[in-house]
């Protein structure tokens, strides 16, 4: 008993090495190719959410990424500079800009990404559907967990 009990600690330390590690070389990545494109890591992010939410206000993105709108406009001025996006006026509110991803604007950092995730779908193919089921759970889980801290942090500023 005392014997699984070590392991089992040294494989839950060795687990949370190995996603610190993991973490770390994701903002790295992350850091080298916004560089690699003329950006900061922060635009890439917002790139990524608007990706992900599809055309969305400044203040939309300021939630989402946890900045203010004063910074997210900073960042949608470098980003429309830069061509990979551009503000239409809101279809209902004057007052309000919609800010769209032109991802014909975005092929650079795509070839990038596009070798990612060819070497993860790469390493996917090992998997049975239960295991990539349970990569699904654990990594929903463990995002939920960092949203969560991130939320403690961001309330505790305030």
């Amino acid at each position: 008993m005392e014997a699984e009990k070590n392991t089992r600690e040294l494989l839950t330390n060795d687990l949370l090495w190995a996603i610190r590690r993991f973490t770390r070389s994701s903002l790295l990545l992350q850091q080298v190719i916004a560089e690699e494109i003329g950006l900061y890591a922060t635009d890439a992010e917002c790139m990524d959410f608007l990706m992900e939410m599809g055309p969305s206000t400044a203040g939309d993105l300021a939630r989402a990424m946890r900045l203010t709108t004063g910074a997210v406009t900073n960042v949608i001025d470098r980003l429309e500079k830069k061509g990979f996006v551009e503000r239409k006026k809101h279809p209902t509110d004057r007052r309000k800009v919609i800010v769209h991803f032109l991802p014909k604007n975005h092929a650079k950092a795509k070839l990038r990404y596009d070798a990612l995730v060819s070497g993860v779908l790469e390493l996917f193919e090992g998997y049975n559907s239960e295991q990539l089921k349970f990569l699904v759970e654990h990594t929903t889980a463990l995002m939920a967990i960092y949203q969560e801290n991130t939320m403690a942090v961001s309330s505790d500023k305030k």
